[in-house]
């Protein structure tokens, strides 16, 4: 149903086992105040910064080293951390590795016993709050989770216009266990021309979609949501896009995620030049999505033919590659194609839409 949407680096052990060997032979600073010692004997001295799924996030000479859980046999911290251990109790205490596991000594002198695998989280002593838990149920923290990506640049269009402008486009996703949500406009602009090439007027291309998804099961999800797109290239003064159904998350992980869903909607135009033509639809739509370091990969697919003739059909086949350049700023290149038959204005079928960006993100 959408078109256009908003890394884990893992690795296998033997990645971990080379990073710590190479920084074993690098001196570790005699004031450093926490200490790893791994299952081989081998210690590591910087500070524990995070823990992530079944890894431990620990930062040696301003470098993040991510190492799994299992490996670690002791831990020390001589001066109070903040901890949010897995059954959600919090504290900022003092670690020490014991025979059975590790000792948590609190500042009011009681302790506890636990394992690394325990730790679900770490930051400051002096900000316990930030580590407690958030409590996660339908669309609620509604204001937590949002992700926000804004960006300017050019476009090319091939179609029913051949032109080179300018382009925006704002996307806005958020996504918990139990709800995702999916905003996304892009804007052009396109030029009429008379008959000697000179322009009359310059008039915006627009394409919004919004959607939600409430979560049944891990897998399965009920989906709905809406297209609204004004293109004066293609007689579209005003297409409206409405539909609803069933998906399937078949992968849901930090790195990559895919997705399938059908359902039934109605497609509403207004035409420029022709009479207003409103139709059941059948909608089908998948979504692939994929981060390698610095770089996320997306292909999306919407595909809806008329419930009245299956040849009455529109096509949407969009890519995306987004790269971090420096901090939040990203590069951008996408390329939209959509398909159209009968075409509203009874031109081309086919119309490709390329944007080449550099947007501002809240990750």
């Amino acid at each position: 149903m959408r078109y256009h949407s908003v890394a884990r680096l893992a690795g296998p052990r033997s990645c971990a086992v080379f990073l710590i060997a190479v920084a074993m032979t690098i001196p570790s600073p005699a004031t450093a105040q926490q200490q790893l010692t791994f299952a081989d004997g081998d210690r590591l001295s910087g500070e524990l910064v995070a823990v992530q799924d079944s890894n431990w996030v620990f930062k040696y000479k301003g470098q993040d080293v991510k190492l799994p859980t299992a490996g670690i046999q002791a831990f020390t911290a001589s001066e109070p951390i903040g901890i949010r251990l897995t059954d959600s109790t919090v504290v900022a205490a003092t670690v020490r590795p014991v025979a059975d596991g590790l000792l948590l000594e609190m500042k009011d002198g009681t302790t506890r016993l636990v394992q690394p695998v325990d730790f679900a989280a770490v930051g400051s002593a002096s900000d316990l709050k930030k580590l407690e838990p958030v409590i996660i149920t339908l669309y609620s923290p509604f204001f937590k989770f949002w992700k926000i990506l804004a960006s300017l640049g050019g476009s090319l269009q091939r179609g029913n216009t051949d032109e080179n402008n300018l382009s925006f486009t704002l996307d806005l996703g958020r996504e918990t266990s139990k709800d995702r949500t999916e905003f996304a406009a892009l804007l052009t602009t396109t030029k009429e021309l008379d008959e000697a090439g000179e322009t009359l007027s310059t008039e915006p291309r627009i394409i919004v979609s919004l959607g939600t998804d409430i979560f049944m099961t891990k897998r399965l999800f009920g989906s709905i949501g809406g297209r609204w797109q004004h293109d004066p290239t293609n007689d579209l003064q005003f297409r409206q896009t409405y539909s609803g159904g069933l998906g399937v998350q078949i992968v849901r992980s930090e790195a990559t995620g895919l997705r399938a869903s059908v359902g039934v909607g109605g497609r509403f135009d207004n035409l420029t030049t022709g009479p207003r033509n409103d139709r059941p639809i059948l909608t089908s739509s998948g979504e692939f999505n994929q981060t390698l370091g610095p770089a996320r990969f997306r292909v999306g697919v919407t595909y809806d033919p008329s419930l009245e003739d299956f040849s009455d059909v529109e096509l949407l086949n969009s890519y995306d590659i987004s790269i971090s350049v420096f901090k939040r700023l990203t590069f951008i290149w996408s390329l939209l194609y959509q398909y159209n038959n009968p075409p509203p204005s009874g031109d081309e079928k086919n119309d490709l839409t390329m944007t080449y960006q550099l947007g501002w993100s809240t990750e």
